[in-house]
């Protein structure tokens, strides 16, 4: 599991990376993380269009606190932005959402200690996000993790 948290961080670098060229016309004033300057320069402008429906600066503040960029890490805090993100209609944020209740899974150490609900949160997150990411390399990634996660409630159930 550790393998699939790195490529959820290699996700969120290209989610990062890509997703700014093309979201960039949405984006809003100062809600631009390849911006040079320190975060807290433009993390209160992104967050009041994030709050205001603007789903791309939603997910970008949660990218920032996903990676504790210029803020404490904090992936619950993510997580509440790329929920945002995805009322708003990203598309991106299902995967994100999904790598966030991935990684509380990981935290379990033992697939006896998996929380069965979580479980869930993680499976339906990337069941959406292989219907709807417009990235091929985010959307294999889903798969994957789709894949792992739901071998491993068979297995679960199994027992």
């Amino acid at each position: 599991m550790k393998h699939s948290a790195i490529l959820a961080s290699i996700g969120l670098f290209f989610l990062l990376a890509t997703g700014y060229a093309q979201a960039q016309t949405v984006a809003a004033p100062n809600c631009d993380p390849m911006q040079e300057g320190k975060v807290s320069q433009w993390l209160g402008p992104c967050k009041q269009a994030a709050v205001k429906g603007n789903g791309y600066a939603a997910l970008m503040v949660g990218a920032i606190y996903w990676n504790g960029d210029g803020v404490s890490k904090d992936h619950a805090q993510a997580a509440h932005w790329f929920e945002l993100a995805d009322l708003a209609g990203e598309t991106r944020a299902a995967k994100m959402l999904g790598d966030e209740a991935f990684t509380r899974l990981v935290k379990a150490g033992k697939p006896e200690d998996t929380d069965r609900a979580v479980l869930d949160t993680a499976i339906g997150w990337y069941e959406k996000a292989v219907e709807v990411e417009p990235f091929p390399e985010a959307k294999t990634e889903a798969e994957q993790s789709l894949a792992l996660l739901t071998s491993l409630k068979q297995q679960l159930s199994a027992r």
